[in-house]
Formats: structure tokens, C-alpha cells, sequence
């Protein structure tokens, strides 16, 4: 490749995450958020980057890729977890809470700004009301639970399994009445 293409493709680590801040905040990521972080069940508990009432203070593009089970199943649910996946699949140097990524690297296929908050918002309204009638850990374990099947989901090629993974989802999420009438107005 010659320098001016290098160039013509290199990004940088801070547009990297712009953009998928850009994209969380398009999919209404901080709906749920504040809903986790309310109830004890914030991602980022026990991160050294985080200041009280401040937050992160030190954004890095592992933390910015990394979905919660919640981001994922409603990425799945609307088409968008595979191109999630393929951006940052091309950001070097993602490790757990840690960046090594170089300043300066090639980008090929951008993400575009979704436009459903609308979903998030319905699927914090529901974990908000639901998260009363259940046991304390329940945020949690819903939230691990998904994160789960969707990998599996992700990583399996057999139609029979995707079907009772999907089945199994369906039934975790059968009680989120207003994120599923508010998907309906995807359709």
C-alpha cells in the first residue's frame, strides 16, 4: 500500500471511539445504563477509571467496543450486533479495561449512527419495572444470562440450536412488553 493510501485509510484511536460513542449513544446505551448503574449492576464497578458522580476518565476503545448483555440482545434483536462486531474487530490492541491500540491505524467499514433509543428507552422502562418483583441479583443474572446466549447465538452455525437459544431468549424476555411493542414499529 502506497503512503497516500495508508493515509487516505489510517484513523485514530480517539475517532475510533467518538464514533462508537457516537453509535451507543444513537442506540440509547445511557437508558440503560442508568438503570444498571441505579441498581448495582454498572459495568464499570470496580474500574479504577471511574470517579464517583464524575464517571470514566479515561475512555479507551476496549471499554468503548465491549456490549453488556443488555446492548447485545437489542443489537440483535434489530440487525446491528454484526456490524458492531466487524468495526471493532478492526481496532487493534482491545483488552479487558485496557487499550494497546496504536495512535494511528486503518479503518476500512464505519458504523452509521443507529436511530433507536426509542428501544432502549422501552427496554430500561421495562428492566426499571420489572427489577421491583424480582430477587436482588436479578439484574445481574438477566443481564449475563443474555450476554451468553447471544455469543452463543453469535458463534453457532447448527439452525436447530440457534432456535432453542432463541427460544430461551424469547421466554427471558417475555415480560419486556414495551420493548417488544416499540420493535414492532421497526417492522
Amino acid at each position: 500500500m502506497s503512503d497516500i493510501q495508508e493515509i487516505v485509510c489510517s484513523t485514530t484511536k480517539q475517532k475510533v471511539i467518538e464514533v462508537g460513542l457516537e453509535f451507543l449513544h444513537g442506540a440509547g446505551a445511557d437508558h440503560i445504563c442508568k438503570v444498571c448503574i441505579a441498581g448495582g449492576g454498572s459495568c464499570c464497578l470496580g474500574c479504577l477509571s471511574l470517579k464517583q458522580v464524575v464517571g470514566c476518565q479515561k475512555r479507551n476503545t476496549s471499554c468503548t467496543a465491549w456490549l453488556c448483555g443488555f446492548l447485545k440482545y437489542i443489537f440483535y434483536e434489530v440487525g446491528l450486533i454484526q456490524e458492531w462486531k466487524q468495526f471493532w474487530d478492526q481496532v487493534p490492541g482491545q483488552d479487558y479495561r485496557e487499550d494497546f491500540t496504536p495512535p494511528y491505524f486503518p479503518v476500512l467499514k464505519w458504523l452509521d449512527k443507529p436511530n433507536i433509543r426509542f428501544l432502549s428507552e422501552a427496554f430500561a422502562e421495562d428492566l426499571q419495572e420489572l427489577r421491583p418483583y424480582n430477587n436482588a441479583f436479578w439484574l445481574i443474572e438477566i443481564k449475563e444470562t443474555l450476554d451468553r446466549h447471544i455469543d452463543s447465538l453469535m458463534e453457532c452455525s447448527d439452525p436447530k440450536i440457534k432456535r432453542k437459544i432463541e427460544k430461551k431468549i424469547k421466554y427471558l424476555t417475555k415480560d419486556f412488553r414495551r420493548f417488544h411493542l416499540a420493535s414492532e414499529q421497526l417492522v
